[in-house]
């Protein structure tokens, strides 16, 4: 004779069916792109470089203020193969240090979640976004400065901005300056834009199609 099911066991069957249809439906969720650092045509950084507001890791444009920094494409996180940023200071001082990548579409008035692994020893290292005016949280996308991997996630309703933008760095409240000391870094991985009030599970793209999504903006800096 064959054993009726226990309740639990249908409510299991249940959560699986439903998280199973939400993942066939979800198509391509992250609105950023190559926020697994995979890519990086102008160079492999493996060595530190100066950060001036230029593209340097396909999409991300890495910059200081005041305080002088570096970037660096490291290899390791997650996973042994996965890229990472590394940002650093090199001089202390009040100001900022980041990188920042502009999105297509305003999604104005949606919810919207940014989210990406961090490391740092600075408690100033944080998530932020601008699509009309800064948004910044203490509550909410701020790390610890406790020097372990963190989770950070920051959701807002998006506002009215012609060329949105997302910011990874070292930076006050509404993007104010902060004081920053030589030593003080900021590594980034898998950064997620999407839609909606939950940090999904990071979408991960083969490295084809990551590629051909840069070369659509790929273009060489004057300056390197």
């Amino acid at each position: 004779m064959t054993k009726a099911r226990e309740n639990s066991d249908y409510t299991g069957l249940a959560a699986d069916i439903v998280a199973g249809d939400t993942a066939a439906r979800a198509g391509r969720k992250n609105l950023i792109i190559n926020g697994s650092m995979q890519i990086s045509q102008r160079g492999d950084y493996t060595t530190a470089t100066g950060m001036a507001d230029l593209y340097e890791v396909d999409r991300w444009i890495s910059g200081d203020y005041v305080v002088t920094a570096t970037m660096q494409h490291k290899t390791g996180y997650p996973y042994a193969n996965d890229k990472y940023m590394r940002l650093e200071a090199t001089s202390s001082a009040t100001g900022y240090m980041r990188a920042y990548q502009l999105y297509e579409g305003s999604l104005e008035g949606k919810t919207i979640t940014l989210s990406a692994w961090v490391k740092s020893n600075s408690p100033n290292a944080r998530l932020a976004s601008y699509t009309g005016a800064w948004f910044t949280e203490n509550s909410q996308g701020k790390h610890t400065g406790g020097g372990g991997w963190e989770k950070l996630t920051l959701t807002e309703t998006a506002g009215t901005y012609a060329t949105p933008y997302l910011v990874a760095g070292i930076v006050g409240v509404s993007h104010a300056n902060v004081s920053i000391t030589s030593g003080d870094y900021m590594e980034v991985a898998n950064v997620q834009l999407e839609l909606g009030s939950v940090a999904t599970d990071f979408e991960h793209r083969s490295y084809g199609e990551e590629l051909q999504l840069c070369k659509r903006y790929w273009r060489r800096d004057v300056y390197r």
